[in-house]
């Protein structure tokens, strides 16, 4: 007998709700997320949403921009997602955990989608830069420590080794951005 799949708005309505309780740190959080590869491909699409939403509600904030492309700004983006979950995959195989790559991927997705949707209503309504990152920082920590701990199953060691790793995976990408994307000085004649 088969048992049938969530719509995505079943699937959103529960992520919502299972994002709240990780951040809250309630151990049932991970059973609010679907995390199969349907489940993975739907958080994937969440993800694209809110980075589209996102970018759309920055450029009603400030139109005139900061003087970066748009392109410049995904491709970045990405190479820092690339980055942090690259370093994700290689702790969790050191760890033996790898089997809850998926599952971690997952709900790391839903929740970023979630919290930047979030995030860019606050900044909507308040011109307050630091709050924005402020609010960014702590609920990222406390999302992340969460997955880890609950969906992913990782000891306080080896949680620590994953901030440390995915900050170094951070670094890197940065790295990679900063080779990609630096000013580019003018020639001398």
């Amino acid at each position: 007998m088969t048992t049938a799949q969530p719509t995505l708005m079943e699937e959103t309505r529960a992520a919502i709700v299972g994002s709240w309780r990780l951040i809250l740190g309630r151990r049932d959080a991970p059973g609010y997320f679907f995390t199969d590869l349907r489940g993975l491909a739907s958080s994937f699409v969440a993800l694209l949403v809110s980075v589209v939403v996102t970018f759309a509600m920055s450029a009603i904030i400030a139109p005139g921009g900061t003087g970066g492309s748009t392109f410049a700004a995904l491709i970045q983006n990405a190479l820092l997602y690339g980055g942090i979950m690259g370093s994700s995959w290689v702790v969790l195989r050191l760890t033996g955990l790898s089997d809850r790559f998926v599952a971690f991927v997952t709900v790391e997705n839903w929740v970023n989608a979630i919290v930047s949707l979030i995030l860019a209503v606050v900044a909507m309504v308040t011109l307050s830069a630091e709050l924005i990152l402020l609010l960014a920082v702590v609920i990222g920590f406390l999302a992340r420590i969460n997955n880890a701990r609950l969906v992913v199953g990782m000891k306080a060691g080896q949680i620590v080794m994953l901030i440390v790793v995915q900050t170094i995976g951070m670094l890197i990408a940065l790295l990679a951005v900063g080779v990609l994307f630096a000013p580019v000085a003018p020639t001398e004649i």
